[in-house]
This record gives structure tokens, sequence and C-alpha cells, in this order.
């Protein structure tokens, strides 16, 4: 198990990097050649990268045994994996919500957008949920309360590893590749 941590691990390592590593050549540019289009991680090595996260951290931090923590796994990767999805939907509607109000959409079009915007919003609760339905059992009241604390220190982390890769200057990028080929 330990093992398959690590690997996910290297994996988080190497997609970060690299994507640091396109990010920087991108901005680096020669001027007067047409702009390429700006490449994002996949969305899918975005979410490997944060399961990762979520899955090198959850053992530890809840201090669960192997046993309990293969019960859980399958419950943290389908929560995982919902969350993007739901987050997709949010950030679509959100979108679409500042279009229309900065073109001047209909009433009709933008109550839409915000049932669509709400449902995503009640969706993140209800997955949130269910994980710690499906979870909660298998765990002490103190691993309950752990998991509760860890959810809540992953969203600010990833949040601000987010924050950094999308923000970095493009000097902030090359120091950063080096360091990662270390």
């Amino acid at each position: 198990m330990k093992q398959v941590i690590a690997a996910g691990l290297l994996i988080a390592a190497l997609a970060a990097s690299g994507y640091a590593q396109v990010q920087a050549r991108q901005r680096l540019r020669v001027p007067d050649r047409p702009a390429v289009v700006q490449q994002r991680p996949r969305a899918g090595a975005l979410q490997d990268v944060v399961l990762g996260f979520y899955i090198s951290q959850f053992q530890q931090v809840a201090e669960v045994n192997d046993e309990v923590f293969a019960k859980v796994l399958p419950f943290l990767r389908e929560f995982v994996s919902a969350r993007f999805e739901i987050s997709a939907r949010r950030t679509r509607a959100l979108n679409q919500i500042r279009q229309l109000t900065n073109r001047g959409g209909s009433d009709e079009e933008i109550k839409r957008m915000i049932k669509e915007l709400d449902q995503a919003d009640a969706d993140g609760l209800a997955n949130q949920q269910k994980f710690l339905t499906n979870a909660d059992p298998l765990l002490s009241a103190t691993q309950q309360a752990k998991v509760r604390i860890f959810q809540a220190m992953a969203d600010q982390r990833i949040r601000q590893m987010l924050d950094r890769i999308q923000n970095a200057t493009p000097n902030q990028q090359q120091q950063a590749a080096p360091n990662a080929r270390d």
C-alpha cells in the first residue's frame, strides 16, 4: 500500500513540474509569433494529482490502519471524482452567469443559470455527506473528527496549490521547474 502511495506522490510531483515547465515555455515565446493557445493540465491529470494528495494524506492524518483504509479508499475515489464533475458544472454555471450579466441576458436565462449553480452547490454538499456517511461507520469518533479537519485542510491546500500554478510569474515557474527535477 505504501508503494502505491509513493507512486501517487511521484506522479503528482511529475505532473506539477511538467505543467510549470509548459507554462514557462509558453510565456517565454517570441513576441512576434502568433500566440499559442495556453495549455492547461488535463482535467484527468489534475484529478489524479488531487486524488493522489487525498490518498497520500488521508491514512496518515486520519490515523487508520491498512485494513480500514482499503475499505475507505473506494469511497474516497468516488468522492474526489464526483467533486471534480460537480466543480466543473459549478464553474460553467458561474461563467454563464457572468456572461449573461455582462451582456444583458434575459431574466429567464439568468434565473436558469442561477438554478444550475445552486444545484451544483447542493450536489457538492450531498457528495460530501455521502462520503462521510459511507466512511464514518468504519471510523472511530476521533478518526471521524480528523477526517473533517483533514477535508478542510485539504481544500485549503489544494486551492493554494492551484492558485500558485495559475498565478505564478514566468520567473517563479522557471525557479520551480529546476527544483522539481532535482
